[in-house]
């Protein structure tokens, strides 16, 4: 009897899951039976739309009141790839770079040389722990003190993962 029970119950979702949705039992409203899903694309009914282009934080812009360096006057030749190379000043003794971090990763910024024509600055990225690590990866932002103005001097970014 209890089998006769599971049976019925049985018959019945699926009798049910079958039969939703459109005359045809597809589920799909007026889509023929076999016809595969769409799926939205963000474009409007009968038009096409360009999909929003996501920010990369590689290519950022300063943190509230710097200003950003022209792209000419830094050089990245040494920067690992994937780094952030966008340089701010803040007045005429303050620089700013970005580093980059993660779940087991920390990041650091340091001047490491200062001469009349430029100014050498060493980002790093460090391993802080084997695992299990998150997959998320952080910008924080580094304001370096200068001895002297930037004035017109080029910025150096070199860079190490340990």
């Amino acid at each position: 009897m209890r089998a006769v029970g599971m049976i019925v119950l049985l018959a019945t979702v699926v009798l049910f899951a079958a039969g939703c949705g459109s005359p045809g039992g597809g589920g799909g409203g007026d889509t023929p039976p076999g016809t595969p899903p769409t799926v939205p694309t963000g474009a409007p009914p009968g038009g096409t739309s360009t999909p929003p282009v996501p920010v990369d934080p590689l290519v950022a812009d300063p943190p509230p009141g710097g200003t950003a360096l022209d792209p000419a006057r830094v050089t990245t030749t040494g920067l690992p790839a994937g780094f952030p190379t966008l340089v701010w000043s803040r007045g005429p003794r303050t620089l700013g770079v970005y580093g980059r971090s993660g779940g087991c990763t920390e990041a650091a910024a340091t001047v490491v040389d200062q001469t009349p024509e430029a100014v050498t600055v060493r980002v790093t990225q460090t391993t802080t722990s084997t695992g299990p690590c998150t997959r998320e990866l952080r910008y924080p932002a580094f304001e370096l003190p200068l001895t002297a103005d930037l004035g017109q001097r080029r910025v150096v970014l070199t860079g190490e993962q340990n």
